[in-house]
């Protein structure tokens, strides 16, 4: 899935800023600050989807409950959140 789809209705700055986001935790914290909702799909196509590979990553945050690697970062609490099962925990 293509991102530029779903920033394509946002301002040249915003969607520049989208661009640029190098994480699903860099998309998600512009998408919060903005005020922009952001389905998963569109968080998918940053990340790389389900393929840890394509998204630069070799080995991907698990949560330490569930196992699931749909994890996501808070980089101003430090906390990692699973998005499976809403566990939490600092890094």
């Amino acid at each position: 899935m293509d991102i530029e789809s779903h920033i394509k209705d946002l301002s040249p700055e915003l969607q520049e800023k989208a661009r640029a986001c190098g994480s699903v935790g860099e998309l998600m914290a512009l998408a919060k600050e903005a005020k922009v909702p952001l389905p998963d799909e569109a968080l998918a196509a940053i990340a790389g989807g389900d393929d840890p590979e394509a998204g630069g990553c070799k080995d991907p945050i698990k949560c330490p409950k569930c196992g699931s690697t749909h994890v996501t970062v808070d980089y101003r609490t430090y906390m990692f959140l699973c998005l499976a099962c809403g566990n939490e925990w600092l890094f």
